[in-house]
């Protein structure tokens, strides 16, 4: 009895190893993270894309993207990602009233299935233009009189 609880229970490991092996992969992204550098508070929207493959086996959807500040906007394929398929998630960063200085946005990817969230980031350094950081370098000299 023991003998073939035993037996059952291999099988079953085995069955389970196989199918998770069968759809490693999932969307796999080129980058996650992206650095806008120096950019302008008043440069308005700031745009740029994560590209991603399915190396599944199997369809995967993108249920939603949960963005951690109503100043980042997310667009995302909405239709079937089929095995071997790529597409891209497109985010805008809205400088426009945010204040100046370094920021780090997320995404956070909702998959099909029981695959893990994916955390897309955005990251950058907000500079304010207005203000005149320039020093005078000439010497200062007293007027004559």
């Amino acid at each position: 009895m023991i003998r073939h609880i035993t037996i059952i229970l291999l099988t079953l490991t085995t069955l389970v190893a196989a199918a998770q092996a069968s759809d490693k992969g999932g969307l796999v992204f080129t980058d996650t993270i992206h650095d806008f550098g120096d950019i302008a508070v008043t440069s308005g929207y700031n745009t740029c894309q994560f590209e991603f493959v399915n190396e599944s086996d199997s369809v995967i959807y993108i249920l939603g993207a949960l963005s951690s500040c109503g100043c980042t906007i997310p667009e995302y394929p909405r239709e079937a990602i089929e095995p071997g398929h790529g597409g891209v998630v497109r985010v805008t960063y809205d400088t426009l009233g945010r204040p100046a200085g370094p920021f780090d946005k997320s995404i956070l990817l909702q998959l099909s299935g029981d695959r893990p969230r994916i955390r897309l980031r955005l990251r950058g350094n907000a500079i304010d233009t207005s203000i005149n950081t320039s020093i005078n370098t000439q010497p200062f000299s007293s007027p004559s009189f």
